[in-house]
């Protein structure tokens, strides 16, 4: 037997209390007699009870029965049913590798697995899920109960975040489709509502945590070949924390330092003057929950000069920026792009053109005809002035805008999801947008030519941009489960995994989407190694504190196969009426008989 809802059971500890109108006795009268010999006349068996005149009425005994057969139903006591065939999905999202007392949330949960199977008949049946980077079967035909023990225990968790799903549905329409007789998911997520054949079963407890959000390496400038390195870090706890961050590059210890990160709050913090390196790692030097979060990676950038694609129909105005030191300039006509060869390049211009597909380089659009999916342009405006920006933000840093006035403006119309960096009473001017890792800014008037200081505050914004466009390009890193952007693959590519694990990529592919753990990857090209940079980069997994809960108030008991459970609770309320009849009606029309049996008067 086992109880649905085993909480209620703690209302037992409150049965004593009714015990408490009986022990509370009134205070007793003094009666002067004029021999004790009345006493023990009157009572003579006064001196032989222990607890003296204390005694429960038989209506106590009938309370007491009829409180605990209440809490009993409350609990949901039920009879299971030997399933023949189930279902156990496991979450295996970044979260599950907290510690709780020593063994990971994931082994945890693997426990109640293995302890799942072990009820099953030597005929049962299971299948295996896992619900990131998205729910799928472990395996197409089901395992035997000792197959899955085994499968079970060789299960490790993703450093990925967890995947959307709205679980109570999910869970019935696996019930339905596949025909299980009891489903399981296991998550560190608490749940409420509980149906008798799907389950839920939660491990863990919140935690406190510290945890390193992001870290980005960069050239300081494009004519500044000094490196600088950014870590953001967040602390998911209750009280201050004072971290000790280290820097390595390349596995060798190049620069720490220390900063205090309020409760419930983030801070950044910033190294420069250090060596070159092929990658480099950033670590907080601090015991928590949850250690996968204490590191992050990210790749040197791949080249002192920015390679830039110009774009345009009118070519002569983007020949000044080859002038800027750093800038590798490439002219080309909006024909000539698609068979063009585009690999090698930082940044994309399309000047006054758009491209066929949007590119998945880092891109820049200066009044992009219509037929684009970023933007649509508004009616022109003459000498329009800058109503507001942001600040502080890369692209508008040292820029006076009471000077900024393009000549011509055309104002944005947004049609994707992004960021408006500058505005006009029109409307935006500037509209940034990141796609897979690739940073994409749209401008709505033309900064070019390049006139530097003949145009000062257009000049500051241009360098901005292409400051802002360089540190996107190679030394970025990307979130774990996000694609890595490889070109056109040739037979014989390597993808070396953060565990070293030799991966053959399929020819002409150009994505690789196995980024499941944290760390760096190793593309093997003709003898070649380029890196990537993969890192958890999710808040909500590193906050411990208190997880979003799970409503499996949809989940149906009778979506399945047979009967999972014989529930008593009815039977427990029916028994608890009738008792509850017998203290109304039959007790108190007893009294009276009772106090003239005592009395002598009833023959």
């Amino acid at each position: 037997m086992e109880f649905l809802n085993p909480s209620a059971l703690y209302g037992l500890l409150a049965l004593p209390l009714l015990l408490i109108p009986y022990l509370m006795r009134r205070k007793p009268r003094r009666v002067i007699f004029s021999s004790l010999l009345l006493l023990t006349d009157y009572h003579p068996g006064a001196r032989r009870r222990p607890w003296g005149r204390f005694r429960l009425p038989p209506s106590f005994f009938l309370q007491l029965l009829l409180l605990t057969l209440l809490i009993l139903a409350l609990a949901e006591p039920v009879l299971s049913v030997r399933p023949s065939h189930i279902a156990i999905l496991l979450d295996n999202s970044a979260s599950m590798q907290t510690l709780e007392d020593g063994r990971t949330r994931f082994s945890l949960a693997q426990e109640k697995a293995r302890a799942l199977i072990a009820d099953l008949g030597v005929t049962g049946k299971v299948d295996l899920y896992l619900t990131t980077p998205r729910l799928g079967k472990i395996r197409g035909t089901p395992f035997s109960p000792s197959e899955a023990a085994g499968a079970v225990a060789a299960l490790a968790p993703y450093d990925l975040g967890d995947h959307a799903m709205v679980y109570d549905q999910v869970l019935n329409q696996l019930m339905r489709e596949e025909k299980y007789e009891r489903v399981y998911l296991l998550t560190d997520h608490p749940v409420s509502g509980q149906g008798e054949k799907i389950r839920a079963l939660s491990v863990g407890s919140p935690q406190a945590n510290v945890a390193l959000l992001a870290f980005q390496v960069r050239r300081a400038s494009l004519a500044n070949a000094q490196l600088e390195a950014t870590v953001e870090l967040g602390n998911f706890s209750a009280k201050e924390q004072k971290i000790k961050v280290l820097l390595r590059g390349s596995g060798t210890l190049l620069q720490s330092r220390e900063l205090v990160i309020a409760a419930g709050k983030t801070a950044e913090l910033s190294f420069s003057g250090f060596a070159a390196h092929p990658y480099y790692e950033a670590e907080i030097d601090v015991r928590d929950a949850l250690p996968l979060d204490n590191r992050a990676f990210a790749v040197a950038p791949t080249a002192a000069n920015l390679r830039i694609l110009a774009v345009s129909p009118r070519p002569q105005a983007l020949t000044s920026l080859g002038a800027i030191p750093g800038v590798k300039l490439d002219l080309i006509s909006p024909a000539d792009y698609e068979k063009a060869a585009r690999s090698g390049y930082g940044l994309e211009i399309f000047h006054f053109a758009t491209p066929g597909g949007l590119p998945q380089t880092p891109a820049l659009f200066v009044l992009p005809p219509d037929a684009n999916a970023l933007v649509d342009l508004g009616k022109p405006i003459a000498r329009t002035a800058v109503s507001g920006w942001r600040d502080p933000h890369p692209l508008t840093r040292y820029v006076n805008f009471s000077l900024f006035r393009p000549i011509y403006a055309r104002p944005l119309k947004p049609q994707a999801a992004g960021d408006v960096i500058i505005e006009s009473p029109q409307g935006p001017l500037v509209f940034a947008i990141e796609r897979r890792g690739a940073r994409h800014l749209v401008l709505g008037f033309d900064p070019f030519p390049y006139l530097a200081r003949d145009n000062l505050p257009m000049s500051i914004f241009t360098l901005n941009f292409l400051d802002w466009f360089f540190g996107s390009t190679g030394q970025r890193g990307i979130g774990s489960g996000e694609p890595l952007s490889l070109g056109m693959t040739r037979q014989g590519d390597l993808m070396i995994t953060p565990r070293g694990e030799k991966i053959s990529l399929e020819t002409g592919a150009n994505y690789f989407a196995g980024t499941f753990l944290q760390g760096i990857y190793q593309l093997r090209r003709s003898g070649e190694n380029q890196l990537f940079a993969v890192n958890l980069q999710d808040a909500n997994e590193s906050d411990l504190r208190a997880p979003a809960p799970i409503a499996m108030k949809g989940a149906e008991s009778g979506s399945g196969g047979a009967a999972a459970f014989f529930s008593y609770w009815p039977y427990l309320l029916l028994v608890s009426l009738l008792v509850l009849i017998i203290e109304w009606f039959i007790f108190p029309r007893m009294a009276p008989l009772r106090a003239r049996v005592r009395s002598g008067r009833v023959a």
